[in-house]
């Protein structure tokens, strides 16, 4: 299945939706709904290349920023560099994981720095234990309260959200090296560290941007996007995503 992908303009004019519209075979509303948002999306899929490859010019040629994905890139689940510290040296920066691997990354070789917010549901089960009136064993015993155990379980969503940060080189969709806000040591940062986990983390993102200059800021996905395909949670549909958007970067360089 290869899909077709826009940058949603904003807003789209009646001669663009009617333009797209036909071009899809969509209703003028349905085609309103594909081309709104904030993010690229997904907004049609074919079961080859070709076909998929004609709508996207097509689309090129009505104004659209267009562009092909696999939905094998898109699902696509790389082994992670979680990086815990990071630290520039020269003209490299070198980050490391927990377990002390590290990986050196050239200042000019990074074309895209993603931020963004994952929000994650944990249900959390509970029981409580009560006494109630056994009605039955106070009817036999002529009116002497009975009491017997009653086990109620519940259960409530706990929602948390964490922070975190990829770096793109030219080559791959995949993130070079990822950091998460509540993963990192903090203690490298001197005199510039704080009890607070998010001021430290900008501090952090603050560095990234200086030690890269040359690449491409977006953090459009600190905000709760809804998905265009089913996923399998929160942290496979923030991968597809930041791909669709580092898609989007690279479709914007090759026009330039």
């Amino acid at each position: 299945m290869v899909h077709v992908a826009i940058a949603p303009p904003n807003p789209p004019s009646a001669g663009l939706l009617k333009r797209v519209a036909a071009l899809l075979g969509k209703e003028i509303v349905d085609t309103r709904l594909l081309l709104a948002g904030e993010i690229p999306r997904i907004i049609a899929s074919y079961p080859d290349a070709d076909t998929a490859n004609s709508i996207a010019q097509r689309l090129r040629e009505a104004g659209l920023v267009a562009f092909l994905c696999g939905d094998s890139e898109l699902r696509h689940r790389p082994a992670r560099f979680k990086a815990r510290t990071a630290g520039s040296r020269g003209r490299e920066v070198i980050f490391r994981d927990r377990l002390g691997e590290e990986v050196r990354v050239e200042a000019s070789d990074v074309f895209l720095i993603i931020r963004g917010r994952i929000q994650t549901t944990t249900r959390e089960r509970a029981s409580t234990t009560k006494m109630k009136l056994n009605l039955p064993a106070t009817v036999l015993t002529g009116g002497i309260p009975i009491m017997r155990r009653v086990t109620q379980k519940t259960a409530k969503d706990s929602f948390q959200a964490e922070d975190f940060v990829k770096l793109y080189d030219w080559r791959s969709s995949d993130p070079r090296v990822e950091m998460f806000q509540n993963h990192i040591d903090y203690s490298s940062l001197g005199l510039e560290l704080t009890p607070s986990a998010p001021a430290n983390f900008n501090v952090v993102v603050t560095k990234l941007r200086e030690w890269f200059p040359l690449a491409t800021f977006d953090e459009r996905l600190t905000a709760h996007f809804k998905m265009d395909m089913p996923v399998a949670g929160a942290e496979e549909a923030i991968d597809i995503q930041a791909k669709l958007i580092y898609l989007f970067h690279l479709a914007i360089k090759r026009r330039e």
